[in-house]
Order: structure tokens, then C-alpha cells, then sequence
């Protein structure tokens, strides 16, 4: 969880869980289902999917923001990223979290204002 939490206020603890109520079976076995998982001591994991280079190449300008903090998606997962976007823009937050949307929210909604 990330060291500021003061955006997690009651209310929006409550709105969480409104639409936690009404399922996450789906979105959980949308995990379940990938076979893009870390590799263990007898399993490779992700680095058994081979995909065609042409499947996975993004053509269209895309901006990546990332926590640096994130304890869940860790930022060597944006290491190259530039390989299969070409237009590639990267937005590091040192301080942001796994939540960096809702600790720096004007910095978040800035960066894609000024992107779209």
C-alpha cells in the first residue's frame, strides 16, 4: 500500500467496495486465465509465451505512467517497452505507488491532457 495514503479516505473505501459487491470473479479470473505469470523453480511462466513480433507491436502513440513505487507491477516491467512501441513516451512518478492515480491525480490527469 502506498506510504500516502490520505486519498483513501472513507468514502472512497466505501465506493471500492460498491463495486467490489457487485463481483470480481471476472476480473480475477481474467489473472487466472493468463498465462502470463512469474516464472517459479519448475515453471517458466511468461517466458514460455512466444507471440509474432507483428501481434505484439503497438503502432499507435501510447503514454505509459508508472509509480516507480508500485510494489505489485514493478518498474523493470517498462524496461523495453520502446522494442514494441514505437512512439513511446514514459512518465515515471518516483514517489507514486500502485495508487499513483489517485496520490497525484492533477499530475496524472495533466500528463494526459497534454498527451491527447
Amino acid at each position: 500500500m502506498s506510504q500516502n495514503v490520505e486519498w483513501f479516505t472513507p468514502e472512497v473505501q466505501e465506493r471500492y467496495k460498491t463495486c467490489w459487491r457487485r463481483g470480481i470473479t471476472g476480473g480475477l479470473n481474467f489473472y487466472r486465465a493468463s498465462p502470463l505469470y512469474p516464472a517459479t523453480d519448475t515453471e517458466p511462466g511468461a517466458a514460455a509465451v512466444k507471440l509474432p513480433r507483428e501481434l505484439v507491436t503497438v503502432k499507435m502513440p501510447t503514454l505509459v505512467i508508472w509509480g516507480m513505487r508500485d510494489e505489485a507491477l514493478l518498474p523493470r516491467q517498462i524496461e523495453g517497452l520502446e522494442e514494441y512501441v514505437a512512439d513511446l513516451r514514459v512518465e515515471r512518478i518516483e514517489a507514486g505507488s500502485h495508487w499513483v492515480v489517485h496520490e497525484f491525480p492533477e499530475r496524472i490527469n495533466a500528463l494526459i491532457r497534454g498527451f491527447i
